[in-house]
């Protein structure tokens, strides 16, 4: 079974409902079995996030090499021979416990790719920029007089709507390759553009997209009416922070309340940007189909953004990592098919994340390949000592089976590994610009 020859699912209404989920040793796999996860010892192994279905004996054979146990989805393929109660896994209960999604009106096709990374790159930068500047004085003003405006942020995030109309690649490179100087709310813009582009892959109507932006990035406002300790707190919360930190909810809804005009839409996701499918969230305690749609998104999103961080601004993982561990929380924080449009859209190696290849190599993916997502267009960058390469070298996987097996991605690795900065890389492959400010180009 090689990497390249996986099946990977397409989503459909028939997927989205409550699994059973069972822990299974390698050596009672059968053919038909739908492989949802592997032994956590080997999560770096080359194969695919969504799961995949085992075809022939031979793919048995290849994955006992890299797993003693697996978890299987009887849902979406063959049962053991014989199935025990004491198998299931706490996580496969709590998904039978959980309410069923009502299966999204996915329109994949909507919105045609009509420009390059290269074309958009610097404009995407520029009102990138912008936002993170005008947000942090938003939220200056408020700590300091207890005010929100927020008339200013709408030409740039006019923008970006549009940027992710006409490319969701380019802001998911710059988001992953970020130059940017980072500051305390550095993960409100960003996510609020996973949310979108998200909202795109949907096929969610552009002035949709909008709300959900501006709903997303105002969805944690309240926080800058919390005392500092709360709001710079890493870790966990005790049970006096977390009461306090909830609050932030309601303070949001009062700041926001002082804007008669505003779209109920914001409102609700300010309100329900907490909530969980489960319904184990705040400050309601809703359930599947009482969450709104767009709160939902925005929850997923500000989910994804805290995964790459983890619990600290210096420490971060791969998105590819970071999508591995969004997937295990379908069905209990969000619906299973809106985690699998985002990893649909996201790609199963994003672009402007580091991984490593069969060959020891490390390399940039830069961009996605529409019909074989593990061999995407990449650019090497260190040798097989990990030596950096002083000229990337650009190349696409060939299609020839020996090549291929060397070129094969083995892990997504952090962006720390061997000191590469990924964000060095921005512009690197973009092309030469040519002229000054808005006016420039690049060939």
């Amino acid at each position: 079974m090689k990497s390249d020859k996986l099946t990977r699912m397409r989503p459909s209404a028939s997927l989205f409902s409550s699994d059973y989920v069972l822990k299974l040793d390698c050596s009672d796999l059968l053919v038909g079995m739908f492989v949802s996860e592997l032994d956590s010892r080997r999560s770096d192994a080359p194969f695919p996030l969504n799961g995949f279905h085992l075809r022939k004996n031979e793919d048995i054979r290849t994955l006992q090499k890299f797993c003693k146990f697996v978890y299987i989805d009887t849902n979406r393929g063959v049962p053991p021979r014989q199935k025990k109660a004491r198998q299931l896994t706490m996580l496969s209960r709590a998904r039978k416990s959980a309410r069923v999604s009502t299966s999204l009106n996915v329109k994949r096709d909507t919105y045609p790719v009509t420009h390059s990374i290269k074309q958009q790159i610097d404009k995407a930068f520029r009102l990138y920029t912008k936002l993170q500047a005008d947000f942090l004085a938003t939220t200056q003003a408020v700590r300091a007089n207890g005010k929100l405006e927020f008339a200013e942020l709408d030409k740039p995030i006019d923008g970006l709507v549009d940027i992710i109309i006409a490319n969701p690649q380019s802001l998911i490179w710059l988001l992953n390759t970020d130059p940017s100087k980072s500051h305390q709310v550095s993960y409100c813009v960003r996510a609020a553009i996973w949310a979108t582009i998200l909202a795109r892959q949907i096929g969610i109507n552009r002035n949709e997209m909008k709300v959900l932006f501006l709903g997303t990035l105002l969805a944690d406002i309240g926080m800058h009416l919390l005392p500092l300790r709360l709001v710079n707190k890493r870790g966990s919360f005790r049970k006096k922070e977390f009461l306090a930190y909830k609050k932030h909810v309601e303070l949001g809804l009062k700041l926001l309340s002082a804007h008669q005009a505003v779209d109920d839409r914001i409102v609700g996701i300010l309100r329900c940007h907490h909530e969980r499918h489960d319904g184990l969230g705040f400050p309601r305690g809703l359930k599947g189909g009482q969450i709104p749609g767009l709160a939902r998104i925005a929850n997923l999103a500000y989910s994804f953004e805290r995964l790459l961080r983890k619990d600290s601004d210096t420490q971060s993982v791969s998105p590819a990592k970071a999508m591995a561990k969004l997937y295990k929380q379908r069905e209990l924080k969000f619906p299973e098919q809106l985690v699998v449009e985002f990893i649909h859209t996201m790609g199963t190696y994003p672009a402007g994340t580091v991984v490593e290849l069969a060959s020891g190599e490390l390399a940039l993916v830069l961009e996605q390949n529409s019909t074989e997502k593990l061999f995407p267009k990449l650019a090497y960058i260190t040798n097989a000592e990990k030596m950096r390469l002083n000229n990337p070298r650009v190349l696409d996987l060939p299609n020839r089976h020996q090549a291929r097996r060397r070129h094969t991605i083995t892990s997504s690795s952090s962006v720390d590994c061997c000191n590469i900065d990924s964000s060095e890389f921005t512009f690197r492959f973009c092309g030469k610009r040519i002229g000054i400010g808005a006016l420039g180009f690049r060939l």
